[in-house]
């Protein structure tokens, strides 16, 4: 990830152009913390934290850096506990799911996220990152700021 905002800061700072125009900072007007981001083609595809919010992970998408669209999302509901419910006196406000992954080999598109609201790990799949549908995996523990090794998954996934 870090590869990759130093790519954007390099860009933006170098005055890259966006529809005939300097791109300005910030380029997203928006809470974008860590992003993941992968290029298909000529499109960038970039996911991101939503923490305790629902519809969660963020899919945007980009043909130039600059101007980014939000697309889809991973997921509509991250789990059935008290804290994602607001039940029982219990909130997940600051936490729920962070530090997405995003990954893209052989046509399909994953996404990977922890919650410690739910002590789980999730990876998302798709074959559209427009439209869907997500299929998801979970598994305990919640591992952490992870990132996803494809040679390796590919055999279990």
């Amino acid at each position: 990830m870090k590869h990759y905002l130093f790519l954007l800061i390099i860009l933006t700072s170098q005055g890259i152009q966006a529809q005939g125009e300097p791109a300005q900072n910030p380029v997203i007007f928006a809470d974008v913390p860590d992003m993941s981001i992968v290029r298909v083609d000529k499109t960038y595809y970039m996911s991101s934290t939503t923490m305790h919010l629902s519809p969660g992970v963020p899919m945007m998408k980009s043909t130039d850096l600059v101007n980014w669209k939000l697309i889809n999302y991973a997921y509509d509901t991250l789990g059935d506990v008290d804290a994602l419910n607001l039940e029982n006196g219990a909130n997940a406000y600051g936490r729920g799911s962070w530090a997405s992954c995003l990954r893209y080999h052989k046509g399909i598109f994953y996404v990977s996220t922890f919650a410690a609201t739910t002590g789980k790990t999730y990876i998302y799949k798709t074959k559209d990152i427009e439209k869907g549908p997500w299929e998801r995996i979970a598994f305990e523990p919640a591992y952490h700021d992870h990132t996803i090794f494809l040679m390796t998954m590919e055999k279990h996934i």
